[in-house]
Protein backbone atom coordinates (compact mmCIF):
# COMPACT_ATOMS: atom_id res chain seq x y z
CA UNK A 1 0.00 0.00 0.00
CA UNK A 2 1.45 3.68 -0.42
CA UNK A 3 0.00 6.66 1.29
CA UNK A 4 -0.61 9.13 -1.35
CA UNK A 5 -2.83 12.00 -1.44
CA UNK A 6 -4.45 10.35 -5.23
CA UNK A 7 -5.32 7.38 -2.92
CA UNK A 8 -6.94 8.90 -0.44
CA UNK A 9 -8.93 11.02 -2.65
CA UNK A 10 -9.86 7.82 -4.48
CA UNK A 11 -11.14 5.96 -1.15
CA UNK A 12 -13.07 9.52 -0.30
CA UNK A 13 -14.94 9.68 -3.81
CA UNK A 14 -15.79 5.15 -3.82
CA UNK A 15 -17.02 5.69 -0.03
CA UNK A 16 -19.34 8.72 -0.95
CA UNK A 17 -20.17 7.34 -4.44
CA UNK A 18 -21.77 4.15 -2.48
CA UNK A 19 -23.23 6.51 0.20
CA UNK A 20 -20.97 5.65 2.95
CA UNK A 21 -20.82 9.24 4.53
CA UNK A 22 -17.93 9.65 7.53
CA UNK A 23 -19.61 11.58 10.61
CA UNK A 24 -17.48 12.82 13.71
CA UNK A 25 -16.82 10.71 17.24
CA UNK A 26 -18.57 13.47 18.54
CA UNK A 27 -21.54 13.87 16.77
CA UNK A 28 -22.03 10.46 17.84
CA UNK A 29 -21.47 10.85 21.38
CA UNK A 30 -23.70 14.01 21.93
CA UNK A 31 -26.59 12.03 20.31
CA UNK A 32 -26.33 9.19 22.43
CA UNK A 33 -25.71 11.55 25.46
CA UNK A 34 -28.61 13.62 24.89
CA UNK A 35 -30.38 10.44 24.64
CA UNK A 36 -31.00 9.71 20.88
CA UNK A 37 -30.15 6.59 18.85
CA UNK A 38 -27.20 6.46 17.42
CA UNK A 39 -27.67 5.64 13.65
CA UNK A 40 -27.68 1.41 12.97
CA UNK A 41 -24.69 2.31 11.13
CA UNK A 42 -22.09 5.00 10.61
CA UNK A 43 -18.28 5.33 9.22
CA UNK A 44 -15.99 7.49 11.61
CA UNK A 45 -12.81 8.69 9.28
CA UNK A 46 -10.55 9.09 12.13
CA UNK A 47 -6.87 10.47 12.03
CA UNK A 48 -3.97 10.28 15.16
CA UNK A 49 -2.39 14.04 14.17
CA UNK A 50 1.45 13.10 15.58
CA UNK A 51 3.20 15.29 13.58
CA UNK A 52 3.31 17.59 10.45
CA UNK A 53 -0.30 19.06 10.93
CA UNK A 54 -0.25 20.47 7.10
CA UNK A 55 -0.63 17.17 5.86
CA UNK A 56 -3.97 16.66 8.18
CA UNK A 57 -5.35 19.31 6.29
CA UNK A 58 -4.29 18.32 2.80
CA UNK A 59 -6.67 15.13 3.94
CA UNK A 60 -9.41 17.19 5.46
CA UNK A 61 -9.65 19.08 2.10
CA UNK A 62 -9.78 15.60 0.27
CA UNK A 63 -12.74 14.36 2.32
CA UNK A 64 -14.78 17.47 2.42
CA UNK A 65 -14.37 17.71 -1.13
CA UNK A 66 -16.28 14.37 -1.44
CA UNK A 67 -19.14 15.34 1.74
CA UNK A 68 -17.17 13.77 4.48
CA UNK A 69 -16.72 14.40 8.27
CA UNK A 70 -14.01 13.28 10.03
CA UNK A 71 -12.36 13.24 13.49
CA UNK A 72 -8.99 14.59 14.15
CA UNK A 73 -7.34 13.50 17.09
CA UNK A 74 -4.50 15.95 17.91
CA UNK A 75 -1.21 15.61 20.36
CA UNK A 76 -1.16 18.63 22.89
CA UNK A 77 2.86 19.63 21.61
CA UNK A 78 0.96 20.50 18.56
CA UNK A 79 -1.59 22.53 19.62
CA UNK A 80 0.35 26.03 19.45
CA UNK A 81 -0.37 29.60 17.75
CA UNK A 82 1.67 28.87 14.97
CA UNK A 83 -0.68 25.39 14.10
CA UNK A 84 -3.83 27.39 15.32
CA UNK A 85 -4.67 28.55 11.49
CA UNK A 86 -3.92 25.00 10.53
CA UNK A 87 -6.73 23.59 12.84
CA UNK A 88 -9.34 26.42 12.38
CA UNK A 89 -9.34 25.69 8.37
CA UNK A 90 -10.04 21.60 9.62
CA UNK A 91 -12.50 22.57 11.61
CA UNK A 92 -14.25 24.73 9.38
CA UNK A 93 -14.43 22.23 7.13
CA UNK A 94 -16.34 20.43 9.31
CA UNK A 95 -14.11 18.50 10.85
CA UNK A 96 -13.34 17.54 14.68
CA UNK A 97 -10.65 18.64 16.09
CA UNK A 98 -9.79 17.12 19.28
CA UNK A 99 -6.87 15.65 21.93
CA UNK A 100 -4.76 12.26 20.91
CA UNK A 101 -3.57 12.18 24.35
CA UNK A 102 -0.66 9.95 25.98
CA UNK A 103 -0.78 11.16 29.76
CA UNK A 104 0.16 8.00 31.29
CA UNK A 105 3.33 8.25 29.62
CA UNK A 106 3.45 11.79 30.45
CA UNK A 107 2.99 11.06 34.23
CA UNK A 108 5.01 7.95 34.45
CA UNK A 109 1.52 5.89 35.24
CA UNK A 110 0.92 8.33 38.08
CA UNK A 111 -2.97 8.71 37.79
CA UNK A 112 -3.34 12.08 39.59
CA UNK A 113 -0.40 13.56 37.94
CA UNK A 114 -2.05 12.35 34.71
CA UNK A 115 -5.31 13.85 35.54
CA UNK A 116 -3.27 16.99 36.24
CA UNK A 117 -1.67 17.10 32.42
CA UNK A 118 -5.03 16.07 30.60
CA UNK A 119 -7.36 18.55 32.25
CA UNK A 120 -3.95 21.20 31.52
CA UNK A 121 -3.92 20.05 27.99
CA UNK A 122 -8.32 19.82 27.58
CA UNK A 123 -8.28 23.64 28.33
CA UNK A 124 -5.61 24.10 26.64
CA UNK A 125 -7.98 23.09 23.29
CA UNK A 126 -10.69 24.82 24.66
CA UNK A 127 -9.40 28.58 25.21
CA UNK A 128 -7.99 27.71 21.14
CA UNK A 129 -11.31 27.26 20.14
CA UNK A 130 -11.62 23.14 19.86
CA UNK A 131 -14.10 21.84 22.50
CA UNK A 132 -13.14 18.07 23.87
CA UNK A 133 -16.36 15.55 23.05
CA UNK A 134 -14.01 12.56 22.45
CA UNK A 135 -10.67 11.66 23.28
CA UNK A 136 -7.94 8.88 21.63
CA UNK A 137 -5.22 7.47 23.89
CA UNK A 138 -1.83 7.19 21.43
CA UNK A 139 -0.64 3.87 21.54
CA UNK A 140 3.21 3.54 22.20
CA UNK A 141 4.44 0.02 22.57
CA UNK A 142 7.86 1.15 23.75
CA UNK A 143 6.26 2.57 26.79
CA UNK A 144 5.70 0.71 30.61
CA UNK A 145 2.38 2.39 30.67
CA UNK A 146 -1.08 2.22 28.96
CA UNK A 147 -2.21 4.98 28.21
CA UNK A 148 -6.07 3.27 27.87
CA UNK A 149 -5.50 3.39 31.12
CA UNK A 150 -6.28 6.61 32.42
CA UNK A 151 -10.01 6.05 30.88
CA UNK A 152 -10.39 3.01 32.61
CA UNK A 153 -10.24 4.20 36.15
CA UNK A 154 -13.16 5.37 37.78
CA UNK A 155 -11.95 8.59 38.89
CA UNK A 156 -11.65 9.65 35.40
CA UNK A 157 -15.18 8.47 34.71
CA UNK A 158 -16.12 10.44 37.59
CA UNK A 159 -14.33 13.67 36.37
CA UNK A 160 -15.33 13.27 33.24
CA UNK A 161 -18.37 11.82 32.63
CA UNK A 162 -19.45 13.43 29.18
CA UNK A 163 -15.96 12.50 27.37
CA UNK A 164 -14.82 9.28 26.15
CA UNK A 165 -12.25 7.86 24.89
CA UNK A 166 -12.55 5.97 21.69
CA UNK A 167 -10.29 3.03 22.42
CA UNK A 168 -11.48 2.63 25.54
CA UNK A 169 -15.18 3.91 26.37
CA UNK A 170 -16.82 5.27 23.11
CA UNK A 171 -18.81 2.11 22.52
CA UNK A 172 -20.12 1.64 25.80
CA UNK A 173 -21.13 5.03 26.10
CA UNK A 174 -22.86 5.30 22.02
CA UNK A 175 -24.39 1.67 22.71
CA UNK A 176 -23.09 0.58 19.45
CA UNK A 177 -20.62 -2.04 18.64
CA UNK A 178 -18.38 -1.20 15.43
CA UNK A 179 -15.65 -2.81 13.60
CA UNK A 180 -12.09 -0.64 13.99
CA UNK A 181 -10.42 -0.62 11.24
CA UNK A 182 -6.36 0.83 11.13
CA UNK A 183 -3.20 1.80 9.18
CA UNK A 184 -0.91 0.01 11.44
CA UNK A 185 2.03 -1.45 10.28
CA UNK A 186 1.72 0.44 6.76
CA UNK A 187 -1.30 -1.40 5.70
CA UNK A 188 -5.00 -1.22 6.76
CA UNK A 189 -5.91 -3.96 9.05
CA UNK A 190 -9.03 -5.00 11.21
CA UNK A 191 -7.77 -4.64 14.63
CA UNK A 192 -9.78 -7.83 16.54
CA UNK A 193 -9.80 -6.03 19.94
CA UNK A 194 -9.72 -2.57 19.54
CA UNK A 195 -10.15 -1.77 23.35
CA UNK A 196 -7.57 -4.33 24.70
CA UNK A 197 -3.57 -4.06 24.52
CA UNK A 198 -2.58 -6.19 21.24
CA UNK A 199 -1.88 -9.90 22.95
CA UNK A 200 1.12 -11.36 21.65
CA UNK A 201 -0.47 -14.63 21.90
CA UNK A 202 -2.14 -14.67 18.69
CA UNK A 203 -2.60 -12.37 15.53
CA UNK A 204 -4.24 -8.96 16.41
CA UNK A 205 -5.39 -8.30 12.73
CA UNK A 206 -7.03 -9.55 9.92
CA UNK A 207 -4.92 -7.52 7.01
CA UNK A 208 -7.22 -5.58 4.19
CA UNK A 209 -4.15 -4.26 2.52
CA UNK A 210 -5.37 -1.24 0.93
CA UNK A 211 -8.18 1.15 0.62
CA UNK A 212 -10.00 -1.01 -1.88
CA UNK A 213 -9.76 -3.96 0.75
CA UNK A 214 -11.34 -1.53 2.84
CA UNK A 215 -14.13 -1.07 0.44
CA UNK A 216 -14.50 -5.16 -0.03
CA UNK A 217 -15.27 -5.02 3.83
CA UNK A 218 -17.37 -2.29 3.65
CA UNK A 219 -19.68 -3.66 1.10
CA UNK A 220 -19.93 -7.44 2.32
CA UNK A 221 -21.29 -6.17 6.09
CA UNK A 222 -23.64 -4.05 5.28
CA UNK A 223 -24.49 -3.91 9.06
CA UNK A 224 -21.62 -3.26 10.55
CA UNK A 225 -20.23 -0.01 11.49
CA UNK A 226 -16.92 1.15 11.31
CA UNK A 227 -14.34 3.64 12.79
CA UNK A 228 -11.15 3.90 9.88
CA UNK A 229 -8.20 5.33 11.42
CA UNK A 230 -4.97 6.81 9.34
CA UNK A 231 -2.21 8.70 10.16
CA UNK A 232 -2.21 11.72 7.79
CA UNK A 233 2.17 12.74 8.00
CA UNK A 234 2.42 8.99 6.32
CA UNK A 235 0.64 10.71 3.27
CA UNK A 236 2.51 12.59 0.31
CA UNK A 237 2.00 13.52 -3.34
CA UNK A 238 5.00 11.78 -4.75
CA UNK A 239 4.45 8.15 -4.89
CA UNK A 240 8.65 7.93 -4.94
CA UNK A 241 8.96 9.45 -1.28
CA UNK A 242 6.13 7.29 0.09
CA UNK A 243 8.08 4.30 -1.21
CA UNK A 244 11.21 5.72 0.25
CA UNK A 245 9.08 6.59 3.54
CA UNK A 246 7.56 3.01 3.45
CA UNK A 247 10.94 1.21 3.26
CA UNK A 248 12.70 3.06 6.06
CA UNK A 249 9.83 2.47 8.17
CA UNK A 250 10.30 -1.20 7.64
CA UNK A 251 13.81 -0.92 8.35
CA UNK A 252 13.06 1.03 11.80
CA UNK A 253 10.73 -1.72 13.11
CA UNK A 254 12.72 -4.48 12.04
CA UNK A 255 15.67 -2.98 13.91
CA UNK A 256 13.54 -1.97 16.83
CA UNK A 257 11.95 -5.22 16.68
CA UNK A 258 15.49 -6.86 17.36
CA UNK A 259 16.39 -4.20 19.89
CA UNK A 260 12.93 -4.59 22.10
CA UNK A 261 14.81 -8.46 23.23
CA UNK A 262 17.86 -6.80 24.77
CA UNK A 263 17.18 -6.09 28.72
CA UNK A 264 16.84 -2.85 29.78
CA UNK A 265 17.01 -1.47 25.73
CA UNK A 266 13.48 -0.63 25.81
CA UNK A 267 14.30 3.29 27.15
CA UNK A 268 15.90 3.84 23.79
CA UNK A 269 13.45 2.70 21.74
CA UNK A 270 11.68 5.59 22.33
CA UNK A 271 13.63 7.36 20.07
CA UNK A 272 12.89 4.84 17.09
CA UNK A 273 8.97 5.97 18.32
CA UNK A 274 9.33 9.31 17.95
CA UNK A 275 11.22 8.93 14.26
CA UNK A 276 7.92 6.61 13.26
CA UNK A 277 5.59 9.69 13.70
CA UNK A 278 7.86 11.46 11.02
CA UNK A 279 7.45 8.22 8.23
Amino acid sequence: MYFVYKDWDDFCSELSLKGYHSVTAASLLQAANHGNAVPSRFINLKHDVESTPSKALDLAKIENKHGHCATYYVQAYLMTEENKSIFDQIKELGHEVTYHHDVMDGAKGDLNKAVSIFSQNVNKFENFGFPIITVCQHGNPMSDFENRDFFKSDLVQNLFPQLADIMVDFMNKIHQKYVYISDVGMSFKIVKDPLNPISESEEPYIDLRDWKGVIKELDANPNKSYIISAHPHRYNASKAKAVVKISLFKCIRAIAKVVFKIPGAKKLLFRFNFISKKL
